[in-house]
């Protein structure tokens, strides 16, 4: 009888335990994906492709609403600590927008440190697992979940700013300290103007140029104000999307395996945009508003790059072992 007993109470509470296991992961869960970046950005149509993925596939049981500049009160800095707190879930910015925040995230962003996007893709391909991923975890509870390279970094302007006298005394627009000390170094004058008064403060004349790629001056439509673009391609920026990791531990294993699929797929895609995305959107200007387009000789690019070595320094001195490692891993891997 005592047997029986036992038995009946053991398999009760793996009954209680299955039901218990069954209920969590049917339970449905809703998040928050923030980017700082406005709808008219080519590739933003692929983040809401990843939240609409991530429901499909999760049969509804995991929801993200995305929302993008002017949807919500972050701004690109905000949004790594807004998921570091877990006040939204996930969150999208770039490595340029955090710099004052965490620089040792800024590394690709530092001036002059490529040649071309092959090397800045083999680089983070390198740096990515121990480097960025530990950072995010380490000091922001984020799980890193996309990370891509964007290049064509150019000067937008009404002249060719492909010198040291060309730049002497120009009022550029610029985003984050190290584009701003570059400016300064270069003989520019450096202004924070906001994205969203980049045309009229070109139009205005109250800056000369403006610092920004290719996707955000086609956003900006700033080819309507201003005829030249100066290709320095000066850094290849990362931007980045990451989950808050308390929020990813309360999903069952099933929803986190396709919430890291279905970014991984993301990531792939808009990579692949990115490759040739940006050469596109250069020639369409030509082809429709008729710009011209200069680049700077290999003189002068070691000497923007020699006239900009206090940056690296500075971040390096800044960033103490954690940057060693990221300027060691760089050295090794363009060897």
């Amino acid at each position: 009888m005592r047997t029986n007993r036992l038995t009946m109470i053991t398999l009760t509470t793996a009954m209680l335990a299955g039901a218990s296991s069954a209920a969590l992961a049917q339970q449905t869960h809703e998040w928050t994906l923030v980017s700082p970046l406005t709808p008219a950005i080519s590739y933003m149509a692929l983040y809401q492709e990843l939240a609409d993925n991530i429901s499909e596939r999760s049969d509804g049981r995991l929801k993200i609403n995305f929302l993008s500049y002017g949807q919500h009160p972050f701004s690109g800095a905000e949004i790594l600590s807004a998921v570091r707190d877990g006040i939204v879930q996930m969150g999208n910015t770039a490595d340029v927008y955090v710099s004052s925040m965490e620089p040792a995230i800024a590394f690709l962003g530092l001036p002059f440190l490529f040649d071309n996007l092959d090397q800045a893709k083999t680089v983070y391909a390198e740096l990515e697992e121990p480097y960025y991923r530990q950072i995010f975890a380490d000091k922001y509870n984020a799980e890193l979940t996309t990370g891509f390279i964007i290049s064509g970094s150019a000067i937008h302007s009404n002249r060719p700013l492909n010198s040291l006298e060309a730049m002497r005394g120009q009022k550029i627009r610029v985003f984050g300290h190290e584009s701003g000390e570059m400016i300064r170094l270069l003989g520019g004058e450096p202004s924070t103007v906001a994205f969203g008064e980049l045309y009229t403060s070109l139009q205005r004349g109250t800056i000369d140029g403006a610092l920004t790629g290719m996707d955000g001056a086609n956003a900006a439509r700033v080819y309507e104000v201003v005829d030249h673009n100066t290709w320095w391609n000066w850094s290849y920026p990362v931007e980045f999307t990451f989950v808050n990791q308390d929020a990813m531990a309360t999903l069952p294993e099933d929803l986190q395996e396709i919430v890291r699929e279905e970014a991984r797929l993301i990531n792939e895609r808009i990579q692949a945009d990115r490759d040739i995305g940006t050469m596109r959107i250069l020639v369409d200007s030509i082809e429709q508003h008729g710009i011209t387009v200069s680049g700077l000789d290999a003189g002068t690019l070691e000497e923007f790059r020699a006239r900009t070595q206090p940056i690296r320094d500075g971040w390096l001195e800044e960033t103490g072992e954690l940057g060693q490692q990221a300027f060691t891993i760089y050295q090794e891997s363009l060897q």
